[in-house]
This record gives C-alpha cells, sequence and structure tokens, in this order.
C-alpha cells in the first residue's frame, strides 16, 4: 500500500486530491466493488435506485484507494486496514462535510466491508473499523400546512411542463413518497384507488392520492397522450422529446426533478406570492416532510398512520416531525392565552 498523497493537490479548495478522481456513472469499477453491486441488486433484490445511490457512494471509496493501489488489480482490497480506513473517514469529511450525507456514504462502505469478508476477500471484518457519524435532525423544513393549498393553487397549468410539475408537487404531497420512489412508478402503477410504490429495502407499501392530487395527474396525462414511454413522470428536456412525445426510455430522474422545482420558481419569479410560497421547496424532499407534518395534524398526531404511509421502518424516526407539530401546537395556545387575555380586558371594560 503506497503513502497517502499530500491531500492539497485537489482543484477544489480543503478537498483530497482523489476528489477530482471519482468515478462517474458510466465509468468502470473493480471488479470485487461492481460483484458487491450485483450481489445487492440480484440476492438482496435492492431497488434500482438503491444500488444507485451505493454505486455513487463506493465510487468515492475507489476513488481514494486510487491514490493507493491500481484499482485495476483483480484485488483493490490487499492490504487495507485500519489506519487507511480511519485515513479514508477523515479525507471522506473533506469531500462531504454533512455528517448525514457522510453517513451514508459510509453505511455503503460498511456494507461492501462485511460482504468482503464473506466472500474471502478480506482476512478480517474490516466493516467494524468504520464509525457512523451522528448527526441531529433538524433540517427538516416542511412547508406551512396554511400554505399548502395556496401553494397548489398558483401553480400554473399553461403547458405540458406546468402541468407535469404540478401533478409531481400534488402528488407528492399526497402520498408522502421520495422523490426516487415517485420518478420509478410506471403509467401501470398507477391507480385511481390505492396503488403501491416499491421504497427503501425492497418493500413495498400502498399509497393513496386525495382528489385533488388525483385530478392534477389525470389532467397531466391526459395532456401528455399516448407515447411510447411507460414512465408516469416523464423529462419535458427537448432532447428527451420527438416530435413533442416522449422518447421510449424517456423517465424523470431525480436531478431532472430537483432542476424543475428551480425552473419552477425562476418561471414564477415575477409573481412575489407565487415566488415565496415556492420558495419554501427546498427540493422534492421538502414534499415528503411537508406530506408528514400535515398528515399529523390532520389526524390528532396518527404517528402510526404516518409511520406506514411515509413507509418508515420504526417510529423513532418520526420524533423530528412529532417535534414539529409540537411547536405549532404550542404556538396555537399561546394564541389562545392572548386571545383570552383580551377577551377578559374587554369584558373588565
Amino acid at each position: 500500500m503506497a503513502n497517502i498523497r499530500d491531500v492539497m493537490g485537489s482543484s477544489h479548495p480543503h478537498q483530497p486530491v482523489w476528489a477530482d478522481l471519482i468515478p462517474g456513472p458510466r465509468d468502470p469499477l473493480p471488479r470485487q466493488v461492481q460483484d458487491y453491486l450485483e450481489w445487492l441488486a440480484v440476492v438482496r433484490n435492492r431497488p434500482t435506485t438503491t444500488v444507485r445511490a451505493y454505486r455513487q457512494d463506493l465510487a468515492k471509496f475507489v476513488a481514494f484507494l486510487s491514490t493507493h493501489v491500481d484499482v485495476r488489480s483483480p484485488d483493490v482490497l490487499e492490504g487495507l486496514d485500519r489506519s487507511v480506513l480511519r485515513r479514508y473517514q477523515v479525507e471522506l469529511a473533506g469531500v462531504l462535510p454533512n455528517p448525514r450525507t457522510r453517513a451514508r456514504a459510509l453505511v455503503a462502505l460498511r456494507s461492501f466491508l462485511r460482504f468482503s469478508c464473506d466472500e474471502g476477500w478480506t482476512d478480517k471484518d474490516l466493516s467494524r473499523q468504520i464509525t457512523i457519524p451522528s448527526f441531529v435532525m433538524t433540517d427538516v423544513r416542511p412547508v406551512d400546512t396554511e400554505d399548502v393549498p395556496r401553494l397548489l393553487a398558483v401553480l400554473p397549468t399553461g403547458n405540458l411542463r406546468d402541468l407535469r410539475d404540478r401533478a409531481l408537487i400534488a402528488f407528492l404531497l399526497s402520498t408522502g413518497c421520495r422523490i426516487a420512489e415517485a420518478c420509478a412508478l410506471d403509467r401501470a402503477d398507477f391507480r385511481l384507488s390505492q396503488f403501491r410504490v416499491l421504497g427503501k429495502g425492497g418493500k413495498y407499501r400502498s399509497v393513496y392520492l386525495t382528489v385533488g392530487a388525483l385530478a392534477a395527474v389525470q389532467d397531466y396525462l391526459q395532456a401528455r397522450g399516448s407515447d411510447p414511454s411507460p414512465a408516469l413522470f416523464i423529462s419535458v428536456a427537448r432532447k428527451d422529446l420527438y416530435r413533442g412525445n416522449a422518447k421510449p426510455r424517456n423517465r424523470l430522474s431525480t436531478d431532472g426533478a430537483r432542476m424543475a422545482f428551480t425552473a419552477l420558481r425562476e418561471r414564477l419569479s415575477g409573481d412575489p406570492e407565487a415566488f415565496r410560497l415556492l420558495s419554501a421547496l427546498h427540493s422534492p424532499h421538502t414534499l415528503r416532510h411537508t406530506a408528514a407534518t400535515t398528515l399529523l395534524e390532520a389526524t390528532d398526531g396518527d404517528v402510526r398512520l404516518v409511520q406506514e404511509v411515509l413507509g418508515h421502518a420504526t417510529l423513532a424516526t418520526l420524533t423530528i416531525y412529532t417535534q414539529i407539530t409540537d411547536r405549532r401546537k404550542r404556538e396555537a395556545y399561546r394564541r389562545l392565552g392572548d386571545y383570552l387575555r383580551d377577551v377578559a380586558v374587554r369584558v373588565d371594560g
């Protein structure tokens, strides 16, 4: 194993040199990493989105290894030890400063190292040398409940792009789906009543649409018409259309959805109220947070129901949402106290 290179050689300030060497989605990965990803997809039956995310995370580890070994070697793990893994975790913080994002990348690495031990590629289980950073889930910023109907009302419906964006936003608000789950849906999956989505861990769950969300999706599909793409949500970029119709492999990607939200804000920047409402949509995931808090308020805090709707494995994950609704309850009671005090003053006067 070669010595650690000088980490100041990257073109990115304060990042290690290997930050410029991370393989892209179509770049080859070492055979051992590819075997693990195939096992994840075939044996563990993980969704395509999960496998893709793990590939992106392990690509960073491959880039790190490229500064130490020849990644074209059949055994890129030869000589891997605790000190090298500790060095990677330190340098990864320069590439992924957000501890939540870094935790996801390290979970993928830990799973790969456990698999490597089972396959006999390493002498011992090195996954125990990976420390997952702790983080506090305080970055949940849902749209205010009273602003949800206003947000839906200001969404334009002038063309297919507008109708697609409106349908996607209404769909996410109604179902609480992750954006990757929504993008993976086909038109054949869509039902007027309940239908199933494939979530994390390869688990299906049933979701429902409100009357308004159902109407928004139907308006979008009617305007889209018949085309060879099976995807429920498509890209409306010119390169993905042929004579105005979706190409056979046209499917809205998660990155495409994020860019669509940004473009929507820009299109409505001339309307102060619409821009204010859309500015609350920091990303498509904001709508999942909004669906959770809105449903909690609508059901008087039925956490078990919200857990089923969102597809969370444990109730503990919903703690942050209950804290948000609790704050709103306290604010409501504060206003109630002010109101009763004002009434008492008027009565005494």
